[in-house]
Order: structure tokens, then sequence, then C-alpha cells
């Protein structure tokens, strides 16, 4: 028995027992283990059978079932546990199993529900619509994501250019460094501030504060439009910020966001200083998160619980498509029809090389087959006769380039790129954000 085969065997087996019962509940503990509570239907289920069913299961499963089965037809204890847990179980959607004879997917008896015990990763694999602080339809900025599964592939650059370029256009914009266990985004912008983000949230943690002084800082690579990008660092690197690091609670039982639903203390505190900054005055025009690469805690947060716009970077490999297609895959089951993402071709070839045009196409066509898988359903407003094909230029699946430059791969300082930061791929990456945010604005407001 391996974990993956435990809730298929656990379900099978206790569809092929024929109790009767109105609801199954699936508790897996921090260790992979299942115990099950159950609602019966209208007769109560007897001792006897509750323990046919509890030695059935400890044949299928060995070691990764725990007895004893609570019921809530039950008396004292057993039966408050039972209704405890059946109270704050979710719907499990899909409990299917494999019938090993007919070789078909089965769907079992009754209503099931699944609670999950995790120590992380909770903010990518919950299954609840994400909640950013406030809508686009409020009068406050509104948050983009740059995230990658891969490091190196110019995702805080491109944030920088971005955020130049609005504010060379006379807008105001935030950047919070949440690549937390490897900042760089404040030294990258010329940006010096005597607390950080890593400050800003084991305060809060400890004692409720949501105190933004010390830590908001210009953008000083940026000359003369320095003072219009607000750049709020990681912190001080030294042995005090692993001190702080280390303090991070991302378990989810250990806190409650008001009309989110569970939640950790760091997401709660990354909360509070994005609606501190939003706040702020004055107030910026927008706000740029420059998230945690790979499967990171932080990175989930970023994604799925902060940002209205999502940006996806990724190069043209095999490793890359992987990890884009499991974040458009979570980001489209969890927002649904609020889904709005950008996909970036990272690192393609110089514009104008034989190779450039047909990995540009490859990346566009492995973009199109994920948004056809997760996104471009009844979910997300497509019923099948209004599909996009993968040629037509939309903004959903067909990605922003990025093509490969000499100029940003090794420099002084950032603002002697400024050529380089204003050239048209950021142009385009920065208008489709743009253009994104208020559209966004003007459905909600419709």
């Amino acid at each position: 028995m391996t974990f993956d085969d435990v809730l298929p065997t656990l379900v099978r087996t206790c569809d092929q027992s024929k109790l009767v019962v109105e609801t199954w509940v699936v508790v897996r503990d921090l260790r992979g283990r299942v115990r099950l509570a159950l609602k019966a239907g209208r007769d109560p289920l007897s001792k006897d059978a509750l323990d046919a069913l509890s030695g059935s299961l400890s044949a299928a499963l060995g070691g990764y079932f725990a007895p004893p089965i609570l019921s809530t037809s039950g008396s004292g204890d057993e039966r408050r546990l039972g209704q405890q847990l059946l109270d704050k179980a979710e719907r499990w959607d899909d409990p299917e199993y494999e019938d090993p004879v007919r070789g078909t997917r089965v769907r079992p008896r009754g209503n099931w529900r699944k609670l999950e015990r995790r120590l992380s990763k909770v903010d990518w694999l919950e299954s609840g619509s994400p909640r950013p602080p406030w809508t686009l339809k409020d009068p406050m900025p509104p948050v983009t994501t740059f995230y990658s599964f891969k490091g190196g592939v110019g995702r805080t650059t491109a944030l920088a250019a971005c955020a130049w370029q609005l504010a060379a256009a006379g807008q105001r914009v935030a950047v919070i460094d949440l690549d937390l266990e490897a900042p760089g985004l404040g030294t990258l912008l010329g940006a010096d501030s005597s607390r950080g983000v890593i400050d800003f949230v084991v305060d809060h943690i400890a004692t409720g504060a949501a105190d933004l002084d010390g830590l908001p800082a210009p953008a000083r690579a940026f000359g003369p439009d320095a003072e219009r990008v607000v750049v709020f660092p990681a912190g001080r690197l030294g042995l005090g910020y692993l001190d702080k690091l280390a303090r991070l609670d991302f378990t989810a039982s250990t806190g409650w966001d008001e009309g989110v639903g569970p939640a950790s203390p760091t997401s709660g505190a990354l909360r509070a200083l994005i609606q501190a900054i939003g706040r702020q005055d004055p107030r910026p025009d927008f706000i740029f998160v420059d998230s945690r690469a790979g499967l990171h805690d932080l990175a989930g947060l970023s994604l799925h619980g902060l940002g209205h716009v999502d940006v996806l970077f990724s190069k043209a490999s095999e490793q890359g498509y992987q990890g884009l297609d499991l974040a458009v895959s979570i980001l489209a089951r969890r927002r649904g029809p609020d889904f709005s993402c950008i996909a970036v071709h990272a690192l393609a070839p110089t514009r104008g090389l034989p190779e450039s045009q047909a990995e540009e196409e490859e990346f566009r066509q492995r973009a199109y087959g994920m948004f056809r898988e997760h996104v471009y359903d009844e979910a997300h407003g497509f019923d099948g006769t209004n599909l996009p094909d993968a040629g037509s230029d939309i903004d959903l699946h067909s990605p922003v380039v990025m093509h490969f430059d000499q100029e940003l791969q090794r420099f002084v300082s950032l603002g002697d790129r400024r050529s380089a930061l204003f050239g048209e791929d950021f142009e385009a990456l920065r208008k489709r954000i743009v253009e994104l945010c208020e559209r966004e604005t003007d459905e909600d407001e419709g």
C-alpha cells in the first residue's frame, strides 16, 4: 500500500461493504493515515457492522488506517467527535475509484466529505476560492503577482521594467519582495530601508501590529522616477533575518481570515501588509508582488490569496512546461470565472534567429493545450462553441514573449539599462497587465 493508493482503496472498500450510510467523512492526518467518521442512513449501524468494516479497512490499508470508526449515531464522545468532523469536513467532489473487474471508474454511493491535515502547501491545495484583500471594484490598487516555477528566467527584471515604465508615465507603483528565502529586489532597485517584509510579518504574527514605519524606500535605480516606485524589500540579511524566517507559520488551522476562512498566521500577516500598502497616502496605482519561485508556501500565498492578476514565467523547456501547467491548473480550479493570468515565454531566442520562430510557436501551442484542458470550459464561460483556436491572439493563452537580451545579463546598475527595460517586450507585458486590471474593473462595475 502506498500513499497514492490509500484514498481510492478506502472508498472502494467502503462502497463494497453495502452499508447504508448517508455521509462518509474521511480524515487524513499529518502522517498520511486515514480515519473514518460517518452519518448513518435512516437506521443506526450496529457495532458489529462498524467492527466488520473496520476490519476490512485494516486488512486493505494496513498501517494507513487508524480505527475506530466514529458514528454520529453513537453515544457520548463518539457522537460528539463524529459530528465535529462532519461539520468541519469539506465536500469531496471526486471520490471515485477504479473497479478492478470492469476496469472503469466508479462513483461510490452516498455523500463524501474530506478533511485534510497539512503542515504546509495549504494555498496550493485548498479547494475554496481565494479572496484578495479587496476586489477590483473597490477604489484600491490592483495587485499583480509575478511568478515562475524555476528561478533565473527574468521574472524580477520584468517586474522592474513594468514598474519603471508605469512610473515614467506618472503612475505610482508599490513593489513587494516576497522572495523571502532568496531576496534581492531591494538591492536591484537601489532601495535601502531599516525594516523589511520579514519584520512586518513577524511583528504582526506576535502582536497584530501593521506598522509600515521603516519599510518603504524609493527605487533609487530609477533616477528621476525613483519617488514614484516605492519598494518594500524583504529585510536586512544576517543571522537575525534567518531567526525571523524560521518563525513563519503556514499551518492553516492556526488562524482565520474574516470572509476567507482558515488561514495561516503568515497569510494573515501578508494580507495585512497588502492592505496597509494599499491605504497609504498617496495611494499607489499598482501593487506588484515578486513571488518566491517553485512550489513554496510563499508562492502559493502570492498566487492564490493576494493578487488579482498573475504573471506566469516559463522557459520553453519540458520542466518549465510542467511547472506552468501545474500553476495554470491550480489557478483555474481555484479562481473559476475570476481567472486572470498572463503566460510569459521567458528567455526566448533572440528575435530574428532561425530557431526563434519555431520555439515561439511551440510555446504557444503548449500553452494553448494547457488552457484547453484547464480553462476553456463552462466554469470559465466557454460552452464548446466559442473556443478560441491555437492561432488566435487572445488574452488568455497567447503568451507574451521575452527575448533573451545580453544587455540584461550583467550590469552595475539597473538604471544603466533603461533602453533595454523600455523595449517592446517589456512594453507588451506592461500593456497586458494594465489591460487586464482595467478590464476586470470594468467587468466588476458593469
